[in-house]
């Protein structure tokens, strides 16, 4: 939903601060490694009730992925191996950060999101099994980057309202955030599996005419 624009005026921001990292000479796949270090600090502070920590942590990994992104163009040493690579670290880094809210008393709520978040994002890689994919945004909601933006506003609610009477019984904050990620989730489940159907109607994303996104055009093959 927000990924196509925000990607574009993030990456413009973020480049900038690529350039500042790379100058310590990590290696990029190492720096993306990073993400799931910090991700468990995250989880950490919030099992142990350090909700402040565990929102800026939780949030600084949420970014990671923009950040490792902008290292590797800053170093031109963007491969399709650190492609692949930063993906399946994205889903460990969520899979992680929802652990921690597992342990700490949201384990059904915590549960429901990641499992469909990891079957809406099984959606294109089962497509591209069946007919020749190219890499574009899908027309869906609950994107990765949809669903760390609502995650993240929730926490930034939950520091200040952990949770509100509605009649006359406790509802917590973080409850009714996971509800609502769990059904907007769903949704692009189901519009990904709708446009599945299209895409293999009509024998791959060729005949689509969309522009294929070249994530390989500063650094090397």
């Amino acid at each position: 939903m927000f990924n196509g624009g925000l990607r574009k005026t993030s990456n413009l921001v973020f480049d900038r601060i690529g350039f500042v990292v790379a100058k310590t000479r990590i290696p990029p796949n190492v720096f993306s490694s990073l993400a799931l270090v910090v991700a468990a600090a995250g989880s950490l502070f919030f099992y142990f009730r350090r909700f402040v920590l565990a929102f800026v942590f939780i949030g600084l990994a949420c970014l990671w992925d923009t950040f490792d992104g902008a290292v590797a163009r800053a170093e031109k040493r963007v491969t399709k191996f650190g492609y692949y690579l930063e993906g399946i670290i994205d889903k460990w880094v969520e899979i992680i950060i929802y652990a921690g809210f597992a342990l700490s008393g949201y384990a059904l709520e915590s549960f429901l999101v990641i499992a469909a978040t990891l079957m809406e994002s099984f959606a294109k890689p089962r497509a591209a099994q069946v007919v020749p994919m190219a890499e574009f945004d899908w027309p869906a909601i609950g994107e990765r980057l949809d669903r760390l933006l609502l995650l993240n506003i929730g926490l930034a609610v939950f520091l200040f309202v952990p949770g509100f009477r509605i009649g006359g019984r406790e509802v917590r904050t973080l409850t009714v955030v996971f509800a609502v990620l769990f059904v907007m989730v769903l949704i692009g489940g189901v519009q990904r599996i709708l446009f599945a159907r299209k895409i293999i109607a009509l024998g791959g994303t060729d005949q689509l005419h969309i522009a294929a996104r070249d994530v390989f055009s500063n650094g090397q093959p």
